[in-house]
């Protein structure tokens, strides 16, 4: 069987390659939604900060760009989690070789990245250091995530097309968002201080006056055929943190929201084209945004309301400083309306820049992977023979001060300060022991961890640098957060390798995707690192850690300008006993409560009638929801009354999909009741434009009470009303409908499905390739 996909598959990457169309493309989506209650979400390194519930899926989604003439491609995903890490990206790499026994894609035409949403499970990193908080490896979020990217490109693979691709970028401001507020529309400087550092001729000739990227690149990709829009990927640097760390359900925060609406406005609303299944899938990818803010008022103490936005980011109470007073604030009345706020001005931007896009992005494909020892890189700062070394990982005190998008809540530390009680310092000294050599190396950096003395795998040493290119766009996918500067240096330095090789024009373009091909914490500059933000505290390798992972993608820029064969070198090896770490509490038995059953209602809704902007909400007795991660499915739906005859109540009808909780207006909240029962509450807010009717809500889950049983439940008919004519019947006339079919964890029903991994080719999946 897995033979036969793949000849077919061969036969029509052929077929289709003898068309005039200059691109074949594909595009593919899944959902990778993680464990939704009970997990530590990844990103603020708060151990209390834990999912319980969905507002808004998880989700992987797959572009593949084939050249018709050498028949060569590339695969890009953009995944809804803070980071690809190697664990991810190995997991998918090894189900994509079982699953093509071998063909079409690895690593070096595969790049894997993160949006970087800080509200996904954690869990999904192989390195101690991004496990401590999650208490140890997830193996729920892990599979989530590998799952979801594997079967993102297994669609997109089965969905190529001859197609036209064009590239544009413009300037995310009130060019592109009419009336948006200037300068910061939908980003802001975070770290202002240390961008001064850098040298005044460069950041007027990268930035002018300005002190933040606010250009937005994007690929747009049209049917050939049909000429009918099938995708779109766009790059522009802003951190997905208009949520904290004291909002607990799973979310894409702000980008994930720009691609919901975009996708909305492409593929219709979600009672049109359920949400997350296409066909038209948009991608808002993470650019250069490693000291770049949502919260685009700026900082400001909570205890006083005066402004926090200087080098310390820390407010004054009874005569101590505290970093956990000291918040950015985002442009709306609360944190879910700043979200949608950053998340529609990043859509409606590129919305602007997809419309007036008519530029082809060229021909030809190309890839280049480098896999390099960071904590011993030498460089050649000035080509003169200046040589440098990068150091062994450590973590400064400014780096347990945390971000003012979220900050430790270490109130003796600060950002470019040094603790004012050294206790915490000498603790961890103890614990981690740096040398006088890691101190020199890392110097001026007041270091607060080295965690390889406690073990290897505690911070990852050799790193993954991925170049892509799809006509005259290079894509850099970078293991790291960089800054504003950081990143421009770099592009400019691939650029002009690549345009002085013949490889791109003057007009091309290279954009740098943060948080993909792994993640090593942050990339400031040389100046930067002086001034020991927490960017500077969270930059590992020593103050040349830019100029060494600049110098690895410029290497590798010539590579691709030389037609080099591939020569990546030795990738990191992730130890088993790493991977099975894991301390998360098991689910050992669901109950009801005494007396009632699983699906009771607790709190009905009322049954209206409502109007856009209202929110009808429904609380249920129901189970735990890592019994079972409704992925590609979903805990909590939306259903109209469909009446075959308006006119006639006689004449029956049916349930129709309206939402779930895919869908920004619907959430699902789950909390523990008591040892072991589940309330489960499930919310719409009735959107504009739905269609007036009789509605009610549906949750469906599973319990473990001896084995795991799948169980539902149904909340009261409810009225929405708008201007249409209301339908002439009682609610009570109404008969509530059928829990909805469950999907396989495999794969969404009206799908095509990857094949079942035969047994000669298992040990595949789970060994190295």
């Amino acid at each position: 069987m897995l033979k036969s996909f793949l000849l077919l598959s061969c036969i029509l990457t052929v077929a289709e390659a003898s068309t005039d169309a200059p691109w074949l493309v594909g595009t593919g989506i899944a959902d990778c939604t993680g464990p939704a209650a009970e997990v530590v979400m990844m990103g603020y390194g708060d151990s209390e900060h834990k999912t319980a519930g969905i507002h808004m899926r998880l989700y992987a989604r797959a572009f593949i760009f084939v050249d018709p003439a050498s028949h060569d491609r590339v695969a890009f995903v953009n995944v809804d989690t803070w980071a690809a890490t190697e664990a991810v990206i190995q997991g998918v790499e090894r189900k994509l070789h079982a699953w093509f026994q071998g063909q079409h894609y690895s690593r070096e035409n595969l790049i894997v990245a993160g949006s970087h949403t800080h509200h996904g499970p954690a869990g999904a990193s192989s390195y101690m250091l991004f496990q401590f908080s999650s208490a140890g490896r997830v193996h729920q979020s892990l599979d989530a995530l590998v799952d979801g990217i594997a079967e993102a490109v297994w669609l997109a693979h089965h969905n190529i097309k001859p197609a036209n691709v064009f590239f544009g970028n413009g300037m995310v401001d009130n060019s592109t968002v009419p009336n948006c507020p200037m300068p910061n529309c939908a980003n802001r400087q975070r770290s202002p201080s240390s961008f001064m550092h850098n040298p005044e001729v460069e950041r007027r000739k990268f930035f002018g006056e300005d002190n933040a990227d606010r250009n937005m690149d994007l690929l747009k990709i049209v049917n050939a055929e049909t000429g009918k829009p099938m995708g779109m990927v766009n790059w522009f640097g802003v951190h997905p943190t208009s949520l904290n760390s004291d909002y607990n359900l799973i979310s894409g925060d702000n980008k994930g929201y720009a691609s919901y609406a975009f996708e909305q406005d492409m593929n219709g609303p979600s009672w049109v084209q359920r949400a997350g299944r296409g066909p038209f899938v948009a991608a808002f990818a993470q650019g250069v945004s490693g000291d770049i803010s949502p919260n685009l008022l700026g900082a400001w103490c909570t205890n006083s309301g005066e402004k926090c936005d200087n080098q310390w980011s820390v407010c004054w109470s009874n005569g101590q400083h505290k970093n956990s007073l000291c918040l950015g604030q985002g442009p709306g009345r609360d944190k879910y309306e700043s979200m949608k706020i950053l998340g529609s001005r990043q859509k409606t931007a590129a919305k602007t820049i997809f419309n007036r896009t008519t530029t082809p992005v060229g021909t030809g494909v190309d890839h280049v992977l480098r896999f390099a020892d960071l904590s011993k890189y030498w460089v050649d700062r000035d080509g003169n023979g200046t040589w440098v070394q990068t150091c062994e990982p450590c973590l400064g005190t400014s780096f347990a001060a945390g971000t003012t998008d979220g900050p430790t809540g270490m109130d003796e530390f600060g950002q470019n300060m040094t603790p004012s009680n050294g206790f915490m310092q000498f603790f961890a000294h103890m614990l981690t022991l740096p040398s006088a050599e890691d101190k020199r190396c890392q110097a001026p950096k007041n270091i607060l961890l080295r965690p390889n003395t406690v073990r290897e795998t505690v911070f990852p040493k050799v790193l993954g640098f991925q170049l892509v290119r799809i006509g005259q766009m290079v894509v850099a996918a970078v293991p790291g957060e960089f800054t504003t500067m950081a990143g421009a240096r770099t592009k400019e330095a691939i650029k002009k390798i690549l345009v002085d090789g013949g490889v791109i024009e003057e007009t091309g373009t290279v954009v740098l995707n943060n948080v993909a091909s792994g993640y090593a914490g942050y990339v400031t500059t040389y100046e930067e690192y002086q001034h020991q933000r927490y960017e500077g505290g969270f930059t590992t390798y020593g103050p040349y850690t830019h100029e060494a992972m600049t110098n690895i993608l410029v290497q590798m820029a010539e590579d691709m300008a030389d037609g080099k064969k591939n020569y990546p070198g030795a990738r990191p090896q992730l130890t088993r006993k790493d991977q099975d770490w894991e301390n998360i509490d098991r689910v050992l038995v669901d109950d009801p409560p005494i007396g009632g059953q699983f699906g009771d209602v607790k709190e009905d809704v009322h049954p209206g009638p409502h109007w856009p902007g209202d929110t009808v909400r429904c609380t249920l007795w129901g189970a735990h929801p890592r019994n079972h991660l409704q992925r590609n499915s979903s805990f909590g739906t939306v259903w109209r009354w469909q009446p075959n005859n308006a006119s006639d109540v006689s004449a029956g009808g049916s349930w129709v999909f309206t939402a779930d909780d895919s869908d920004f207006d619907t959430m699902f909240s789950w909390r523990r009741e008591g040892i072991s029962a589940s309330l489960v509450t499930i919310s719409w807010t009735v959107p504009d434009g739905v269609p007036g009717g009789w509605y009610t809500i549906h949750y469906s889950g599973h319990a473990r009470k001896g084995g795991v049983t799948r169980i539902h439940g149904a909340c009261g008919v409810f009225e929405v009303q708008n201007a249409e004519a209301m339908m002439p019947f009682k609610p009570d006339e109404l008969v509530i409908p059928p829990p909805p079919e469950i999907d396989t964890p495999d794969m969404p029903l009206d799908r095509p499905r990857p094949p079942r991994t035969p047994p000669h080719l298992r040990g595949a999946e789970q060994g190295s390739i």
